[in-house]
């Protein structure tokens, strides 16, 4: 991981002190593990999947929000969504085995039950858990998105298995159903959690973030509002380091990562800081930079009462975010989800999107 240090250019929406110096973070004791699922809208109404009403109580556990079989799970999600205004919708993103579905479930008030887990055993035998995009809704009416992970060989090794990559090379379909699944979590949601595995930023997702960003060019917010559509909101994107070991959990690593991220991103229209912060939580964490990165550290699985602790107060952050002003924060819950299903159709029929997908396909044909 680099060290060098870089400046921050940005402004911060809050204040920070002075920082100290390097300090380690040390845990207690152990948690538990979730896994992680996905799942990826359909497009319009005549690829939507009809299916009785379901008996699922909302709270009780995730529900399929879109599968690759049988696209969007329509009737069941509208029965758990209200017509009341407003909505706020937190999405997740990471490689297989960072822990997404176990941060995402303690976002709940049962990380037990919310969403299923799976262990690297599992993986081995079984591969990826979460096939498309599930649905949890939290009590304070917060909709969370878990996902499959992205550039994962099990996708693409069950795509071989019970589909066809349409005439694409393996390694560019693999890119491609990433990127298409990150433009959609970026165009309805929020906020989207970006997790790691340890102290280290992994290159290939920050620059998969990127390409989405430029890609989600002209895909407006909400499609279907007519006269109202905004093509450059961005959600507030949270960087997670999870299962950081106590000898990495320090204030040297998480410097060194904010100079990172405030580098990578500073001309982003991302929003990439402002929202969380570690050292409102742990006060030798404090950067006392006038804009600081969204960065978190969450500690390894082992240490169950700290993890709680801190995945409560990142929680806290998070929800605590600001909601869409105007008449686009008054949106309903089953008023976006309609128009997240025309946004993953609107994604998937992007001629911008499709004319990136030729030029790499020739650079990888050259």
């Amino acid at each position: 991981m680099p060290d060098k240090r870089f400046r921050d250019n940005n402004k911060r929406r809050d204040h920070r002190r002075e920082r100290p110096e390097q300090t380690t973070y040390s845990p207690t004791a152990p948690t538990s593990r979730h896994h992680e699922a996905v799942d990826t809208p359909s497009a319009a109404h005549t690829s939507v999947r009809r299916e009785p009403p379901s008996e699922v109580d909302a709270n009780a556990t995730c529900i399929p929000f879109w599968r690759r079989s049988s696209k969007f799970n329509a009737d069941t999600i509208l029965k758990h969504l209200t017509d009341y205004p407003g909505h706020f919708v937190i999405g997740i993103i990471g490689k297989q085995g960072v822990g997404k579905s176990t941060i995402l479930s303690h976002f709940t008030q049962d990380p037990e039950h919310a969403f299923p887990s799976q262990d690297n055993e599992q993986f081995l035998y079984q591969g990826h858990k979460t096939d498309g995009i599930d649905m949890y809704i939290t009590p304070e009416r917060a909709i969370l998105l878990d996902t499959e992970p992205i550039l994962s060989w099990t996708l693409l090794d069950n795509a071989l298995g019970h589909g066809s990559l349409g005439g694409l090379h393996p390694d560019v379909w693999l890119e491609m159903e990433s990127l298409y699944n990150m433009i959609f979590l970026i165009s309805v949601c929020n906020s989207v959690l970006v997790v790691n595995d340890g102290p280290e930023m992994d290159m290939d997702v920050l620059r998969l973030i990127q390409r989405a960003e430029m890609l989600k060019f002209c895909i407006p917010d909400f499609p279907l509002l007519v006269g109202q559509q905004d093509m450059h909101h961005y959600p507030d994107i949270v960087f997670v380091c999870n299962k950081c070991h106590k000898n990495e959990f320090t204030y040297r690593n998480y410097n060194a990562l904010q100079a990172i991220l405030t580098s990578f991103f500073e001309t982003s229209q991302l929003k990439t800081r402002g929202l969380v912060s570690l050292g409102d939580v742990l006060p030798l964490y404090k950067t006392g930079q006038a804009s600081e990165a969204n960065l978190f550290f969450l500690p390894q699985q082992d240490d169950i009462d700290s993890l709680h602790d801190l995945v409560s107060a990142l929680r806290d952050q998070v929800i605590a975010g600001p909601r869409r002003p105007g008449k686009k924060g008054q949106v309903s819950e089953k008023d976006w989800f309609r128009n997240a299903i025309k946004t993953y159709e609107v994604v998937r029929k992007s001629e911008y999107i499709m004319e990136y997908l030729q030029v790499v396909r020739k650079l990888r044909d050259a």
